[in-house]
Formats: C-alpha cells, sequence, structure tokens
C-alpha cells in the first residue's frame, strides 16, 4: 500500500510538472524509454567500421556458412544486413509511438517509419555529426544507468513501506523499531527523487523523442556507410577517404548540410546482391513497394526549416554551389562544378581520376540509399525480413533442436569412453525420422562392407579425425545459435539488446538437408568409435 502511495505521489508530481511546461513528461514510461536507448546504443556501437569489417571476415572465413547457407558473401551481407534493419525497424516503431505524444514535429516521425522511400527527405539534416552523436550515446548510456538503479531503488522502497505498514499493524512491536524504519522509508525517498531527477522520468516526450529520433536518423547513416565501405577493398576504402578534397562536405555532416538527392555521407558502393534462395515470393506489399522505388527514388519534398536552412546555407558553399542547388537533378557532380574547383588547385590527372571515382561512388549511393529504405519499407509492410527460404533450418522451425543436438554430439565425441546406455538413448529421441532413416540405412551398409577384424585402433582414429573436421565448421553455427536465443531470452527479462550475434551466423538459414547429412555422418563415426572402444576394451 505504502509503496502504491509513493508510486501515485510520483505520478502526481510528474502531472503537476506536466502542466506547468504545457507539455507531457515521460514519468513510469521511463523505463521504457531507458530500454530503447539501450537497444540505440548498442546498434551504434555495433556498426562500427572495425566491427563490420570484422563481421565480414568472420563470415567470409567460416566454411559452415559456406557450405550450409551460401558461397556468395554479398548475399549472405545482405542477410546480415536484413537482421540489423529489422532491430532498427523494431526501436523506430516503438519511437514513433512515443512521439504520437508530442506537441512538435516529432509527432509525425511514423510516417517515415511507415513510408520511408517517399518521405526520407523530409528528415533529412536531422542526423547528427559524429563527435555530437558520441556524447549523445554517453548520455543515453547515462539515463539508462540510472534508471536502472532506480527501478531498483524502487524496489528496495516498496520493501522499506510493507515492513512500516506490517510494524504499524503490530501494536505489541517496539515504537522506536518503527520510528527506525520511517526515517530509512524518508531517506529511500529522497534518494528516488534525486534518481528520478537525474532519469528521463521528468523529461517531456518531446525532449526523449528528438534524441531518440535524431540519433536513429544518424544510426540510419552509419548503416549505409559502414555495408558500402564492408563491400570495397581496403586500397579503395583508403583511397576514398585520402582522396577527399577539403571543400567537399565532411562526411558526417552531410545531411546536415545538402538536401540533395545524394548525401555525401554515402561515400560507398553497395554491391550486395541476394542469392538465389533470397528471392521471396512476391505479395502486394512488396509490388507496391518496387514500383515506390521505381518512381520515387528520392522524394523532393522538404518542410518547415529544411528550406530556410538550405537556403542560408547555400550563401557559405563556395565553388559547390551550383552543385547543391542542382543536387535534385543531377545525382552526379555537374561539369560547371569542376572548373571552379580546378581554378583553386592544380588539376592534375590523379585528382580528375578521384572526381571520376567520386562520380561513380555518388551513383552507387543512391542505390545503396534506396535499398536500405527499401528494406525499411518491406519491414514496415509486415513482410518480415528474417523470413528464411523453405529449405532452411530456420523455416522449419528446427535451428535450435538442431543446435543443441550438434553440441551434444559435440561434447559425447570429446569422450566417447563416457557414453552409456542412457545417454545413447537420449541422443537418439532427440532425432527426428530424417536423421534416423538415414542413419539407419548408412550404419546397414557400412556394417555390411565392414569386417570384425577391421575394428582396430586403426580406424578409430580415422572416425576421429573426421569427427574433428566436420565438427571444426558445424559446431561453431550451433553454439551461435543457442548464443543467440539465449541473448533474446535475456532481453526479455532485461530489456537490453544484444547484438554480437546474428542469424546467419547460426543454423537458422543453414540448408535443412545439407545439415542433417553432416549430422548423419557425424553420428556414423560416434557409432563406429564406440563399437571399436568396446570391443577393444573387451580383448584388453
Amino acid at each position: 500500500m505504502g509503496s502504491e502511495l509513493w508510486f501515485s505521489n510520483l505520478l502526481w508530481n510528474s502531472g503537476k510538472n506536466a502542466r506547468r511546461s504545457d507539455k507531457k513528461v515521460i514519468g513510469v514510461l521511463a523505463f521504457e524509454v531507458a530500454s530503447l536507448m539501450s537497444k540505440v546504443v548498442n546498434l551504434w556501437h555495433f556498426l562500427s567500421e572495425k566491427k563490420i569489417y570484422r563481421l565480414k571476415k568472420e563470415i567470409v572465413n567460416s566454411i559452415g556458412i559456406q557450405k550450409l547457407v551460401a558461397d556468395d558473401d554479398a548475399y549472405v551481407m545482405d542477410l546480415a544486413l536484413n537482421e540489423i534493419m529489422e532491430e532498427f525497424g523494431l526501436v523506430s516503431r516503438s519511437v514513433a509511438r512515443l512521439g504520437k505524444r508530442c506537441l512538435s514535429l516529432f509527432r509525425h516521425f511514423e510516417h517515415f517509419v511507415n513510408n520511408p522511400l517517399q518521405r526520407n527527405l523530409e528528415w533529412s539534416g536531422w542526423d547528427y555529426r559524429l563527435k555530437k552523436m558520441e556524447r549523445k550515446v554517453k548520455k543515453m548510456e547515462r539515463f539508462v544507468a540510472v534508471t536502472m538503479q532506480l527501478a531498483q531503488e524502487l524496489e528496495v522502497l516498496a520493501e522499506l513501506e510493507q515492513t512500516v505498514s506490517r510494524i504499524r499493524a503490530n501494536p505489541d512491536l517496539n515504537r522506536g523499531k518503527l520510528l527506525e524504519f520511517q526515517q530509512k522509508v524518508m531517506w529511500q525517498r529522497q534518494e528516488v527523487r534525486n534518481l528520478r531527477e537525474m532519469s528521463p522520468w521528468i523529461r517531456t516526450y518531446d525532449y526523449i523523442v528528438r534524441l531518440l529520433v535524431r540519433s536513429l536518423l544518424t544510426i540510419l547513416q552509419r548503416i549505409k556507410h559502414v555495408f558500402e565501405l564492408s563491400q570495397m577493398p581496403s586500397q579503395e576504402r583508403n583511397n576514398v577517404h585520402e582522396h577527399m578534397h577539403p571543400n567537399c562536405i565532411p562526411q558526417s555532416d552531410s545531411f546536415s548540410a545538402v538536401h540533395s538527392s545524394i548525401h555525401t555521407s554515402e561515400r560507398i558502393l553497395c554491391r550486395f546482391s541476394s542469392g538465389p534462395d533470397s528471392i521471396p515470393r512476391i505479395t502486394p506489399e512488396k509490388n507496391k513497394i518496387n514500383k515506390q522505388l521505381q518512381l520515387h527514388p528520392q522524394s523532393s519534398t522538404l518542410h518547415g526549416k529544411h528550406h530556410n536552412f538550405r537556403t542560408s546555407w547555400l550563401a557559405h558553399v563556395g565553388p559547390f554551389k551550383e552543385c547543391v542547388i542542382s543536387g535534385t537533378e543531377s545525382p552526379l557532380l555537374l561539369e560547371s562544378c569542376k572548373p571552379d574547383v580546378c581554378n583553386s588547385i592544380e588539376c592534375t590527372a590523379d585528382y580528375m581520376k578521384n572526381v571520376a571515382k567520386m562520380e561513380n561512388l555518388n551513383m552507387g549511393s543512391l542505390i545503396c540509399s534506396n535499398r536500405i529504405y527499401s528494406k525499411l519499407a518491406l519491414f514496415s509492410s509486415k513482410c518480415g525480413l528474417l523470413n528464411a527460404p523453405p529449405s532452411t533450418l530456420g523455416h522449419a522451425a528446427l535451428s535450435l533442436h538442431y543446435a543443441n543436438m550438434i553440441v551434444l554430439i559435440e561434447r559425447l565425441a570429446s569422450s566417447p569412453h563416457m557414453i552409456d546406455l542412457e545417454t545413447r538413448d537420449d541422443l537418439y529421441n532427440m532425432l527426428p525420422t530424417t536423421i534416423r532413416t538415414a542413419l539407419r540405412t548408412r550404419l546397414k551398409a557400412f556394417g555390411n562392407t565392414l569386417a570384425p577384424s577391421a575394428y582396430d585402433a586403426f580406424i578409430a582414429a580415422k572416425w576421429s579425425l573426421m569427427l574433428k573436421s566436420i565438427l571444426k565448421w558445424l559446431s561453431p553455427l550451433a553454439h551461435n545459435m543457442i548464443r543467440w536465443h539465449s541473448e533474446r531470452n535475456f532481453e526479455r527479462k532485461q530489456e537490453v539488446s544484444r547484438t554480437n550475434v546474428l542469424l546467419v551466423q547460426t543454423l537458422h538459414y543453414a540448408n535443412q538437408a545439407k545439415t542433417e547429412a553432416a549430422i548423419t555422418e557425424l553420428l556414423v563415426g560416434l557409432s563406429y568409435i564406440c563399437r571399436i572402444n568396446g570391443d577393444l576394451n573387451e580383448k584388453g
């Protein structure tokens, strides 16, 4: 009862502050806001150039992905991009719901989330510069830490108030003890009040949604940037940064400087192409999105501050003024822009070659931007970016089960002498019908070809080596599958998003027939190792 009264007081104080400023405050939704901020922060950290480059390196070098998913690096990286866009879409949708309570233009953010292909330019210019984004990330991290501490202190306060209520209900208890706990309650209330002042609790919807929306728009630019760079050779990626002309708009300032159909932050080619298994069945929603992509490569609608900002900024552009003015008509640098640049520096052959490179990169940037927006549009149309093809374990909802089965086989293969009848029965009961049938056929065939004298140490060593070679590339996918699920289960309890492992690194997109064939080989090898060890023990 006491905790409910205190919670009511918090809500009443929040409402009183809202009436003073005529703007609603977050209040008890601070915990949901902290969860969203945590996801935004994790997304930002995950999308660093180094981490995406390391992700690509791990995917390219993964034998398991090449054997079971696809050997097309571009297709596999596109699957990784799908999961990142799915995470981005989920957070954006939650922020858009909060934005409906805003009094500012951020209440219209849901229009961008629902139709990014046509609405993207309306929100250009709202992304943060790199250094400012880093400061905002630290601020959100502080908000998350304070909110988590606030939740803990509220639980302590509730326990103290319940203790006071029990003492009051029992007149036989010491009166001094009642005063002691009442004093503790007062101190705890003050602690909660201080934490509430530092948390999103007393912030307005406009303040919080503005912070989240601008951070998400910055992350969207980072997604384009890192995924384009990840497809470049390292030397070409370095050349893009080294030969960037000083008069060119800085990468982190692209949206806030120029509202054209080509953003300078997108200095890279997007070469993702889906593999044959990734082509989805055409649905009315997807067909509609494809038409929008063709008819509206970029929207030309600008609102409010963007028009004024563009006009005032053009006075300081200098030699690139004509390029900026005609940016919506031409995605490339105009010929009329080049003489202005050549007047200020010596036009060498290398420089003109770099200009041509940047023109090609700008065209690639337009293609990649539309690709990113089309994925977000597919998410908004509820088509699902993580739907696995029909031939995969994810489509059959068997990925986690097969992962547990592979991990068990790995443990048994490491110590086959410890396998007893109960463990063998447990493993056999985990096998689906298809693997049981294939295993029975294989064991029967091998039993007819091998003579009893063949069961010796040499054969056991050969089978053991075969098991290790298969598990070397298969077990990482299984462990990643279990880890991915455990992180998501932890999320639902702790409201913290983790993106350390992506689905493409698991068995989700693994071909079911190929995976079952590999598991069957493991079981055949494990069976013969156990039989050979048993025969050797009997002889000993």
